[in-house]
């Protein structure tokens, strides 16, 4: 019976810690400092929302990837940079990227754009959504 404890709080810990074990230490979640959308739209109606991501400040980074979840009452966002200058920092200008997502509430509401931000944070944008 030990064993099989053992076997389990092992299986745990490697879960809860499983994603920063593996991460690659170089991408870490990019700020997003605009969230550009309609104030409202009606329901039904396709229509574009663009963030834009920060992607480095003094050193050279690129965009790795975003993640998004999307229903018909929200699209949540974290975009992901990745410092590409190997621990040296050069003098660059700001880096940033737009992230455009089209998206469609089918419901009368509210919609809501929830970024993520580097501090654990979220930026979020309401969408009044019109019948």
């Amino acid at each position: 019976m030990r064993c099989v404890a053992r076997a389990l709080l092992l299986v745990a810990v490697l879960i809860v810690a499983g994603c920063s074990l593996f991460r690659d230490p170089r991408v870490s979640v990019a700020e997003i400092v605009r969230i550009t959308a309609p104030d409202t739209v009606r329901a039904g109606t396709t229509f574009n929302v663009t963030a834009t991501a920060v992607l480095g400040y003094l050193g050279c980074a690129v965009y790795d990837h975003c993640d998004v979840t999307r229903t018909s009452f929200f699209l949540e966002l974290r975009a992901w940079t990745r410092d590409i200058n190997k621990g040296v920092a050069y003098p660059c200008v700001t880096i940033s990227k737009d992230l455009t997502f089209s998206v469609g509430p089918v419901e009368q509401d509210e919609f809501r754009v929830i970024a993520h931000q580097p501090d654990g944070s979220t930026t979020q944008k309401t969408i009044t959504v019109l019948p």
